[in-house]
């Protein structure tokens, strides 16, 4: 895995800076979701959406030996999953360990669902 220079200043605050590049490829996939939802944390190494009902939707953090998803939605919906449990470490949770996994190419359609839980639940209004 790769730390890019440009990341280098973020990094030395993070519990394992190999985990950057990582880090930052995730939070970029769920900046989609941040007009309808709540950002709690935004620090090096620790990303949090709640819903506008301030309810959790979903947060990534950089620990020692992988990246955490913390996924709320999977709690209430289990079946939201899908092919996603390849990298289930938890109930709740996804841990990714490499910038390059495949299993990231399939993020945006399970943060998708995740996201059609919570409008159809009313968590998060749409009117």
């Amino acid at each position: 895995m790769v730390t890019l220079e440009c990341y280098h200043a973020l990094a030395q605050h993070m519990k394992s800076a190999d985990y950057t590049v990582l880090f930052f490829k995730l939070r970029e996939i769920l900046a989609k979701y941040e007009p309808f939802m709540k950002v709690k944390c935004d620090d090096d190494g620790y990303y949090r959406l709640f819903t506008p009902t301030n309810r959790p939707f979903i947060g990534i953090k950089v620990q020692r030996k992988h990246v955490g998803i913390y996924v709320l939605p999977l709690y209430y919906n289990p079946g939201l999953i899908g092919n996603m449990s390849k990298r289930q470490v938890g109930k709740c949770t996804l841990g990714f360990r490499s910038d390059e996994d495949e299993m990231i190419e399939h993020l945006p359609a399970f943060f998708e669902r995740c996201f059609l839980h919570c409008v159809e639940t009313n968590q998060i209004p749409m009117h």
